[in-house]
């Protein structure tokens, strides 16, 4: 079985109308999950790539996981604070993911589960490939709440009814998440979703981005605002949680999932 390195890779194409970057995850395998270095590293790595490049599509180096977020076997054999620092990057992170001023799209190719579907709700918009890949915030399934500010971003683009059964983890089909709102197209193979990240990118870019990036901002902001007013927060509740047992028995659950 090969191996790949976890890391980033970047390049920049020149599109129709603008120049489009290729942001793609190599985390840990099997499930492409982070560690605290990747997870920084993820976010340095598109804000880089986004002073160059006028989009991004985001995509995974696994054939079968764009990402299922945080490592929980890492995690397990983390120190306390090594622990509390990781978690509190996760939730920190999906403003940062939100401030982004450059339009993204996310390319899923398989499994999306927990901060993978974080990461693709901060995106402008999510496609996926048709099959047995699923999308979910799995964090209840496991063992821990999710966080307020990761709500606030289900509501800007799923139905209201919706929210709930996200909220208790449901773990969503491609055309079950298209239904939804929770993505925006279905693929029927790799080189069509691809192609469909593409074509959707470069319809953003034919927009006059003078007035389409500060409209973009502004309506972010109004998200923004929310998950900013309930950080603080979620960080508190999170740094209280992993020093109690619940906490303990999710790491060996997920690292269980992650194996």
């Amino acid at each position: 079985m090969s191996t790949i390195q976890p890391g980033f890779a970047t390049e920049v194409q020149e599109g129709k109308k603008g120049r489009i970057g290729f942001l793609t995850i190599a985390g840990i395998e099997p499930n492409n999950t982070l560690n605290l270095e990747l997870l920084r590293g993820f976010i340095q790595t598109l804000y880089e790539l986004g002073k160059t490049a006028d989009g991004v599509i985001v995509r995974s180096a696994h054939e079968r996981f764009f990402s299922n977020g945080l490592d929980g076997k890492t995690l397990l054999e983390s120190s306390m604070t090594v622990r509390e620092e990781t978690i509190r990057e996760m939730i920190l992170a999906y403003g940062k993911l939100m401030a982004f001023g450059k339009p993204w799209i996310v390319e899923i190719a398989g499994y999306a589960m927990a901060g993978g579907a974080v990461i693709s709700t901060a995106a402008d918009y999510r496609f996926m490939l048709k099959g047995g890949g699923r999308i979910g915030f799995s964090e209840l399934a496991v063992g821990l709440p999710l966080p307020v500010c990761y709500a606030h971003g289900m509501h800007r683009i799923v139905q209201p009814s919706a929210v709930r059964s996200l909220i208790e983890g449901a773990a969503l089909k491609p055309e079950e998440a298209l239904a939804i709102g929770l993505i925006d197209g279905v693929a029927e193979d790799r080189d069509r979703l691809r192609q469909m990240c593409i074509k959707r990118m470069e319809q953003i870019l034919r927009l006059e981005q003078d007035s389409f990036l500060p409209t973009r901002m502004l309506y972010r902001k109004a998200v923004l605002r929310d998950i900013e007013r309930d950080e603080a927060e979620d960080v508190r509740l999170a740094s209280e949680l992993i020093r109690q047992p619940v906490f303990e028995r999710a790491l060996n659950n997920i690292a269980g999932k992650n194996r």
